[in-house]
């Protein structure tokens, strides 16, 4: 092909001989890192999404825990509420229980 003469007419240099053997060795490296990314992507937008989903679950469930706790103080207040007013009537039965029971035992001494 190019022997014996050093014209360049009949014969590819070899700077681009180079360049096209360097092409050629680098597109299948380049497509497996543009799939290898895709997959990276693919994998993580899953994960992504199944994070959102344990997100959202967890939120409700602590909302309704949340609501929960609400109704539990109501309720807490409300049992506070009647065991005062039930220690008042207590202490107002036991008070007029004694007095009659003081006066009469004065009275008889």
């Amino acid at each position: 092909m190019c022997s014996g003469s050093w014209s360049t007419k009949g014969c590819p240099s070899l700077v681009v001989f180079n360049l096209k053997r360097r092409q050629q060795q680098t597109k299948p490296h380049v497509l497996v890192a543009i799939r290898r990314r895709r997959l990276r992507l693919r994998r993580s937008r899953a994960g992504a999404e199944a994070m959102e989903m344990v997100n959202l679950k967890l939120y409700l469930e602590n909302r309704c825990i949340i609501a929960e706790n609400e109704r539990l103080k109501e309720k807490a207040r409300a049992l506070r509420r009647e065991n005062l007013a039930l220690r008042q009537n207590l202490s107002k039965t036991t008070a007029e229980a004694e007095l009659p029971a003081a006066g009469a035992g004065a009275g008889a001494a």
